[in-house]
């Protein structure tokens, strides 16, 4: 339960995991240590990073009623082919957020229509209005903190707006594609192209702040401490003159996975300096990788056990399709080779090439001729490379203190203009 209300002013934020959530502890750190209440709503693998932080978070769990027989009934229903126990905060979380959900989508659309729109997009067609509603009612918060997801995240940006409070949104990446769009007061956006990407789209400039990212914050703490990356290349047989790619995979296997494997085959066939490092994603099948180095042979070698930070920082070539690590290797100063299935840029959110800090693949002689082209950069040149782009996206270890400004300037009361 929560405490007797003080003084201090509430903030509520409300997040997924992954990055996102990544992105608000440090602020929610930041404001709670300058008296500010805070109160979180974790949302499905957020908790567990949030426990990690000190935080208690809220789950729709909280907000579970006896009557909600309709929500226990569907969020039964769909747990039992949803709930993954090793990611979530518990099955009976699962059962609330899928339940509620799924019961104010019933609620918007009807019965059918829900069933039709869960059936065609899943989890991305719930707008859990009324379950917000719930909190909102419930914790009283002066000012809402929260990220760029078209569900919950999104649902409380619209209750804050109905109940006339403040809310700060903060957008984590390039801001392409319109699900990026925050409807919020006020935006922090990691680095102005990304705000010109969201002004292109009709969003408001006057509402934004450039602010950084800081879930990236700890690539320039990196960057001023003493590098252990000397070190790893060393205990694993990497050379001097050795061309080290980490791989890093995404979960499963698909078009894009074989297009660059084909082209890593063909590479290694023609640069006897190119070695790689495999590294599965967390949410994958060992196996896959170890077919992948299969297939590569003795130049190929799989480490899952590095912390990425350290893998990112040793390697000399990021390889992969869209992942917040190709924007880490990026701000270290690292070449960056991208690649998907086609160049819809707005798909992928993450055009490396359009900013000059990698290469963009779809095809195979396109990658093979990128990776067999790529030459060793000098420590100078990396370094240099890395400034600019940190400088670019703000990294400096003060993101959260910038956005912690903007949710504090958001609670300040507008004042009208006098009449004549």
């Amino acid at each position: 339960m929560l405490s007797h209300r003080t003084k201090s002013k509430r903030v509520l934020a409300v997040s997924y995991g992954g990055g996102h959530v990544l992105m608000l502890i440090p602020v929610l750190k930041y404001l709670e240590s300058h008296g500010y209440d805070i109160q979180v709503l974790g949302l499905t693998t957020a908790a567990a990073p949030l426990r990690n932080a000190g935080f208690s978070p809220l789950g729709f769990r909280d907000i579970l009623r006896p009557e909600d027989t309709r929500a226990i009934q569907h969020g039964t229903r769909l747990a039992e082919e949803m709930h993954q126990g090793n990611k979530v905060n518990s099955l009976e979380e699962s059962i609330a957020y899928l339940g509620l959900s799924y019961a104010d989508l019933e609620d918007q659309l009807g019965i059918e229509a829900a069933q039709q729109e869960f059936e065609r997009i899943g989890r991305q067609s719930f707008l859990p209005l009324n379950p917000l509603r719930r909190f909102f009612d419930w914790l009283q918060p002066d000012v809402l903190l929260t990220t760029n997801s078209p569900r919950a995240e999104l649902a409380s940006i619209r209750i804050a707006a109905e109940r006339g409070i403040p809310s700060v949104g903060v957008l984590d990446l390039f801001g392409l594609g319109s699900h990026n769009d925050i409807p919020a007061d006020y935006v922090c956006v990691p680095f102005q192209q990304a705000a010109d990407n969201l002004v292109n789209r009709g969003l408001q400039r006057s509402a934004m702040t450039v602010t950084g990212n800081p879930n990236f914050d700890w690539v320039y703490q990196s960057s001023i401490t003493e590098s252990n990356a000397p070190v790893w290349r060393q205990d694993h047989q990497i050379q001097t003159d050795d061309l080290l790619a980490l791989y890093a995979m995404k979960p499963g296997w698909d078009e894009v996975e074989e297009l660059i494997v084909c082209c890593l085959e063909r590479a290694l066939a023609l640069k006897p300096e190119l070695k790689v490092s495999i590294r599965p994603h967390p949410n994958s099948n060992r196996q896959v990788a170890e077919n992948v180095i299969r297939r590569l042979g003795a130049a190929a070698f799989l480490d899952d056990t590095t912390p990425l930070p350290l893998a990112t920082e040793a390697c000399d070539i990021l390889i992969t399709h869209k992942s917040t690590v190709a924007v880490e290797a990026a701000l270290f100063g690292k070449q960056v080779a991208l690649f998907n299935s086609n160049r819809d840029y707005s798909s992928y959110a993450i055009p490396l090439n359009l900013y000059d800090w990698g290469t963009f693949s779809t095809t195979v002689e396109e990658g093979t001729k990128v990776l067999t082209s790529l030459q060793k950069d000098s420590e100078e040149v990396r370094q240099q490379r890395g400034a600019k782009v940190r400088k670019a996206w703000n990294c400096d270890g003060l993101c959260h203190k910038r956005i912690a400004k903007v949710v504090i300037q958001a609670l300040v009361p507008k004042t009208k203009d006098k009449v004549a």
